[in-house]
């Protein structure tokens, strides 16, 4: 059958109307329980059917309108003020209730032997009513059933057992099917047989309850009178999650994940620094590691899922060769015999388990903020709360791209079109089938960066750490990184292409408005992002400005709106009963001062018995401005995103199970195919407008009199640029590539300048004998638990809900097998430029100081192990903003980059002429080229190991001098400042000639000449382009050097752009 298009997914705001719990199963009752205390329904392996409205004349729809869905609650204060036909049945069992509450008392509390007959008469009239409506209720609930629109499909179709994902909403006025546990996988052909008019076995059950509830009215009454409350039946309060221990050890891989390029030399580099590596593990089936033993799992239930064919448990199952075909798009012919993929038992219980996960994971998130509850043990949820979870997390699909009303009434909404919806199922399904990754990609300023907490605290990252354990349990790879940048917008970063953020991102979000206005910053950062790399992601993004992404390239578009905060808290006594996560957050009016005072909660170490730092640790992390938000907007802010992905990974396994209900496994290619669709947008997203336009401006602003140093000789003050200056606008519409040292960055040593340079004759691409890039962390991961980021044991925490394996290591000594990459340089095309000099042959000099900033893996993800050197003061927070360069003075000699594959003919990079010489840390004391002969290489045993000493030192401090860069850069985003400055001069004091070349033809330019050629495309963000004609492609040798000036002036280089 063909799956949903309809206008709305299955949302969460839907759950528990079509089901009893997080994992899924669905209801037996139409009726609502309206006994004492109202516990959440039981429905681990129990079917449950949902509660769905009962019409009558009043308020039946027009014909063809949509009938509306009910949450429970919702259904039981609906005809509470009558008894008409067209109250709901809960409702009027309810109103029974307190008719025979009031009736009891009055006949209990009168001597009138006459009107004590009387209220006898009217308490078993009413007794009778409560026993007719119930046994009415039946049929019109499957009257009901069989023309409800189900959100999430097209058209009238059947509620039970087709198309409707179990989700939970709340728990409340539910009865499980006959007191017992049906069998695993969810509605059956029981209910459809119900849908259909056919007698069926649960049918029966449905009778007897329907009597069994109308027996306890009066003692519920009597009870609930008195004060009572009754005991939940042992059927919907089990005793315990029954645990099934699978060795999940033979699935595991016993190799860390290898990273994918090596510098030459650094073979023994060791685990935790950028050349070594981090500690990462694959995930390659759905056997990763489960804690069964977390106190979370009695309330919350596990992954359940062992392989149901005996043969297999404890293999791994056979697979196709995904890495033979573009974007592992196998035919479903091509899975072996034995592959999961198409075992049609595996794929039932796998789909059944994945989707408890989904929603078990989607409750938790809920219950963190006091409006979820858990499937065991759970509490139930006051009216008032049931509306502040409708308000949480809204969300809403747009059907129609261009309907302006419909965008305007989403509102502050979660939202994504119909269109996108179905296209981020494609690829959560693709991920799934072929054990692929999945990426979430953020770009951003410094309160996206989460300058002011822990880097861990930061929203992306708070978002990851829900998603990575359920994408696990799934055999998915999942790993958010957050590439925001202190002081910074995102086309620094956008130029590289997505070199610099991974070209597998999946889904990529821009967070930037406060460093970069206007429309084109954030098109250019979207653009580059489909066309650049190897998929085309789904963009979270900047509301209606988004449209022409989906109208004109068909991208997947969307944002993860706002909500309900949570709680208020009024006072600190108060602040107890708040749930955790969002104590603080929603303070009451004239309050306010006692959430500023908890604004930020972090940390910089917890005492741990293997290790003492040196250094004295900070109380929190650095930078808490006005502008930066406290680690509560962080993690409410990464529980909606989470929560987006959560609702398409919903909609996706349902759409799964749907589209395979009757053709069976595997599932067709044309619905989990990526590679004709990615490429399709990609063909399409340079159409895009809205991104430097040719009839608009030009990438590039001419310079201002306050931007200059007073010793500056530049031509005359506020020139405009010519043309020639100007960076094209058709690097908006063509695959950008790039290298850098500012970071974090992914694969952070292939993505770093480092990777392209060309080694000196002593065959080093660093003369520096103790480069920060081979420092070893000073202690081993992972850090312990602070306070300020795990909740107490009482309160609840998705992150455990949702875990699946360790993300920690256990053994930090195993050794990593490993090969070095070897890349190899292929020969260069000639090109011709005017330039002064003829050909020549370019050696790299001896004088090359890496300045490459923090030590450690630095990836962006939480499973960095970055900056964790000596004179670190804040180990735990795990800043991972950098700004490295690659530098070299008068002495330094030739630096040489090779650019490999350029097709559009252009070349650029960003420059820092304004660094002072003293820093530079490899040419200390030379008075002439590679001081006379092979630089430091000449030098004593002694010498060089003084040398070291020094390097070391002036590494350290170029990492404060970073810092204080970094802070400085921040102060500017303030609203109230203008962002003028940001190391626009062309030099300090003294005169230079910069030489440059590009295979081998040597361009000279004076200072003078080189600041007429000195751009600034934003903020900080000043380039220089060696090479902009559409003709030229190929390989390339990019050479500089400054010759001419002494020790104190020096030329960086951060970025190297091309395409």
């Amino acid at each position: 059958m063909e799956p949903s298009t309809s206008s709305d997914p299955p949302s969460h705001a839907d759950a528990i109307t079509r089901s009893g719990g997080a994992d899924g199963a669905s209801s037996s009752s139409p009726s609502s329980s309206s006994r004492g205390t109202k516990k959440p329904p039981r429905w681990k392996g129990v079917e449950m059917k949902p509660l769905v409205r009962s019409y009558g004349p009043r308020d039946a729809p027009e014909e063809g309108g949509e009938l509306q869905q009910l949450h429970p609650q919702q259904a039981s204060r609906i005809g509470a003020g009558s008894f008409n036909t067209s109250s709901s049945s809960p409702a009027i069992i309810r109103r029974c209730k307190h008719h025979l509450i009031s009736l009891l008392d009055a006949h209990l509390n009168t001597n009138d032997t006459h009107q004590r007959k009387k209220l006898l008469l009217l308490l078993l009239s009413t007794l009778f009513l409560s026993l007719f409506v119930m046994v009415m209720a039946k049929g019109d609930a499957v009257g009901v059933e069989k023309r409800i629109t189900v959100p999430g499909r097209s058209g009238e179709e059947e509620l039970h057992g087709k198309g409707v994902p179990p989700t939970v909403e709340n728990h409340l006025d539910h009865h499980l099917v006959d007191g017992g546990v049906v069998g695993a996988g969810g509605s059956s052909s029981a209910a459809a047989d119900v849908v259909d008019g056919t007698k069926s076995d649960e049918e029966h059950v449905l009778g007897e309850e329907t009597k069994a509830e109308a027996s306890t009215v009066v003692s519920d009454a009597i009870a609930e009178k008195n004060g009572d409350i009754p005991p939940a039946t042992a059927a919907s309060t089990p005793s315990k999650v029954e645990i099934h221990n699978v060795d999940t050890t033979p699935y595991q891989s016993t190799e860390y994940l290898k990273p994918t390029y090596f510098l030459p030399k650094t073979q023994d580099a060791p685990r935790g620094s950028a050349a070594g590596g981090g500690w990462d593990y694959p995930v390659t089936n759905h056997f990763q590691y489960r804690n069964v033993q977390s106190p979370t799992v009695s309330n919350w239930g596990y992954f359940d899922f062992e392989d149901p064919t005996e043969e297999w448990r404890g293999k791994v199952r056979p697979q196709p060769d995904f890495s033979t075909v573009e974007h592992r798009d196998v035919k479903s012919s091509d899975f072996p015999e034995g592959a999961w993929q198409k075992d049609d038992a595996y794929m039932k219980r796998f789909l059944e388990e994945a989707k408890n996960l989904v929603n078990r994971t989607i409750e938790g998130v809920y219950a963190e903020y006091g409006v979820g509850v858990a499937p065991f043990g759970g509490d139930t949820l006051t009216d008032e709360q049931l509306v502040q979870r409708e308000e949480f997390a809204p969300n809403a699909i747009i059907q129609d791209i261009e309907n302006d009303e419909e965008f305007r009434g989403k509102g502050n909404r979660m939202w994504m079109t119909q269109n996108s919806l179905d296209g981020l199922a494609r690829r959560l399904i693709h991920a799934i089938m072929t054990n692929d990754s999945f990426e979430l990609v953020l770009g951003g300023h410094s309160a996206a960066a989460g300058h002011g907490n822990a880097f861990n605290q930061s929203y992306i990252i708070q978002a990851g750490h829900v998603l990575e354990p359920v994408f696990a349990h799934l055999g998915v790879w999942m790993r958010a990184y957050n590439f925001a940048q202190g002081g910074m917008g995102t086309l620094q970063q956008a130029l590289a292409g997505m070199d610099l953020r991974g070209k597998n991102a999946d889904m990529i979000m821009w967070d930037s408005g406060m460093t970069e206005k206007g429309l084109d910053y954030f098109m250019f950062f979207v653009k580059q992002a489909l066309i650049s790399g190897n998929r085309a992601p789904f963009i979270i993004g900047v509301g209606n400005e988004m449209r022409p992404l989906e109208k004109v390239a068909g991208a997947n578009i969307g944002e993860h709106g706002s909500g309900w905060n949570g709680p208020l808290t009024q006072s600190e006594q108060q602040a107890a009963e708040v749930p955790w996560a969002a104590r603080y957050l929603n303070c009451e009016r004239g309050n306010e001062a006692i959430c500023k005072q908890h604004e930020y909660e972090s940390g910089c170490w917890v005492d741990r018995d293997d290790f003492t730092p040196s250094t004295a640790q900070d109380k929190q992390p650095g930078g808490q401005t006005s502008w930066h938000p406290g680690n509560r907007i962080h993690k409410i802010r990464g529980r909606r995103i989470a929560l987006m992905v959560l609702r398409g990974l919903q909609y996706a396994l349902q759409k799964w199970e749907d589209l395979t209900a009757e053709s069976g496994h595997p599932l067709a290619d044309e619905h989990w195919h990526v590679a004709d669709y990615y490429k399709s947008i990609r063909e399409k997203a340079p159409e895009v407008p809205g991104c430097f336009a040719e009839n608009k401006w030009k990438i590039g602003q001419k310079r201002r009199r306050n931007l200059r140093t007073k010793n500056e000789t530049t031509p005359s003050d506020g020139r405009q640029l010519e043309e020639e200056d100007y960076w094209p606008s058709r690097l908006c519409n063509i695959p950008l590539q790039g290298r850098s040292l500012w970071g974090p960055r992914y694969n952070p040593m292939e993505s770093s300048l480092v990777s392209i340079l060309k080694p000196n004759p002593m065959g080093d691409l660093d003369p520096d004998p103790n480069p920060p890039y081979m420092w070893a962390p000073i202690y081993q991961p992972p850090d312990l638990p602070g306070s300020w980021y795990v909740p107490p044991e009482e309160d609840v925490n998705v992150d455990f809900i949702a875990s699946a394996r360790k993300l920690a290591v256990d053994n930090h000594n195993r050794e990593l097998k490993r090969t070095e990459k070897i890349v190899s340089r292929a020969t260069t095309n000639d090109i011709h430029i005017n330039s002064t000099r003829q050909l020549a042959e370019i050696t790299p000099g001896y004088g090359t100081a890496i300045m490459w900033g923090r030590s450690g893996h630095c990836d962006g993800t939480s499973h960095n192990w970055c900056d964790k050197s000596d004179g670190i003061s804040c180990l735990m927070g795990g800043t991972q903003d950098n700004r490295g360069s690659v530098c070299f003075d008068g002495t330094s000699g030739w630096v040489v980059f090779d650019v490999k594959d350029v097709k559009h003919g252009f070349i650029g990079a960003r420059m820092e002429p304004w660094r002072k010489g003293e820093s530079q840390k490899i040419t200390k004391g030379w008075t002439e080229e590679n001081n006379g002969g092979k630089g430091n290489y000449d030098k004593t045993e002694r010498e060089r190991r003084l040398h070291a000493e020094y390097t070391t030192q002036r590494s350290l401090e170029y990492i404060e001098q970073m810092e204080k860069e970094i802070e400085n850069d921040i102060l500017m985003e303030d609203p109230n400042r203008r962002r003028l400055g940001g190391g626009q001069s062309c030099g300090v004091v003294g005169d230079y000639t910069f030489e440059w070349a590009i295979n081998g033809e040597i361009v000279s330019w004076t200072k003078a000449e080189f600041c007429d050629h000195f751009t600034r495309l934003s903020y900080n963000l000043d380039v220089i382009k060696f090479m902009d004609d559409p003709s030229k492609t190929g390989d390339f040798e990019v050479a500089m050097r400054m010759t001419n000036t002494d020790n104190n002036g020096q030329m960086c280089i951060t970025h190297l752009y091309w395409a």
